[in-house]
């Protein structure tokens, strides 16, 4: 039985992997936050160091965390970068083999997002050290939690604001799917890829459509009305410089506004992993 530990195993990425590791004999540590005493957890805090001795024995390290109360400037720095720097370092020197590094489909050169900035000074370190880092889209598959829980809430608004007409393409991922797609690269017979793999299903559903899509799985009607981008980005640079905290930020806005649909999706597929269509088939129950 071979050993891996996951940071963020207690969100919905991270806790998925856990599962999907486990149910193919993997022995899973995870990483949390707020250990219980739990076999086979360790507390772990993003930008802290990690207790001596915490990765002994471990063949492998997928790290998913991120912390979100870091939200600009040296904090992001601080926390979700030097902390993941920390952390893989540490996993180097603790003998890990194999490292996988979940990142996001909005980090490639010259994103406009200081999210996925962040995420490519870490995507370099682990490919550095032979790794594999993994780009998802939008990540489906539970209406209570991440993005898509914010979007599901949001689609039980009877009227609701979009940004240029709701326009911007999405690439999506079912959080099964993309848990299928670290068990894979982590079978001792795989290959580190020689670049990122994005994972994503092939057809984009745009914003507005999504949020269709998604009022119709709950049995309401949803209307849709347009707002310029560029209004609702100065208006949250203004409140955020007022240190007003909000769910939503500019940067995630900038992220949402950026095009991920000219992109390779091919990976997966090469691989050997299918990926369901999110787009039509949410698998989420109406409530």
């Amino acid at each position: 039985m071979s050993r891996c530990a996951i940071t963020g195993a207690t969100g919905l990425v991270g806790g998925a992997i856990a599962r999907c590791l486990e149910a193919h004999g993997w022995d899973v540590l995870r990483l949390v936050r707020h250990a219980h005493g739990r076999a086979g957890e360790m507390p772990f805090d993003l930008g802290k160091p990690l207790a001596p001795g915490a990765l002994e024995g471990a063949d492998a390290l997928v790290h998913c965390a991120y912390d979100w109360g870091a939200r600009r400037g040296p904090g992001v720095d601080a926390v979700n970068i030097q902390g993941s720097l920390s952390l893989l370092e540490t996993a180097c020197a603790a003998g890990i083999r194999k490292l996988v590094f979940i990142s996001t489909i909005s980090a490639y050169p010259g994103c406009p997002s200081a999210y996925g900035q962040g995420k490519l000074v870490v995507e370099d370190f682990v490919r550095g050290k032979g790794g594999v880092v993994i780009r998802p889209g939008l990540v489906c598959g539970d209406p209570a939690r991440g993005m898509f829980g914010s979007l599901h809430r949001m689609a039980r608004l009877p009227i609701l604001p979009v940004f240029d007409g709701g326009r911007q393409p999405l690439c999506l991922i079912h959080v099964d799917d993309l848990a299928s797609l670290v068990e894979t690269v982590l079978r001792p017979e795989m290959v580190a890829p020689a670049g990122p793999i994005t994972a994503a299903f092939p057809n984009p559903v745009t914003f507005r459509d999504l949020l269709e899509r998604l009022a119709r799985a709950q049995g309401h009607r949803l209307i849709l009305v347009p707002v310029p981008a560029r209004l609702a980005l100065a208006g949250l640079r203004m409140l955020e410089a007022l240190s007003i905290r909000l769910r939503f930020s500019s940067d995630s806005l900038i992220s949402l506004l950026d095009s991920s649909a000219m992109v390779d999706l091919s990976a997966p597929r090469s691989l050997g992993v299918a990926l369901r269509d999110c787009g039509r088939e949410f698998d989420i129950p109406a409530r």
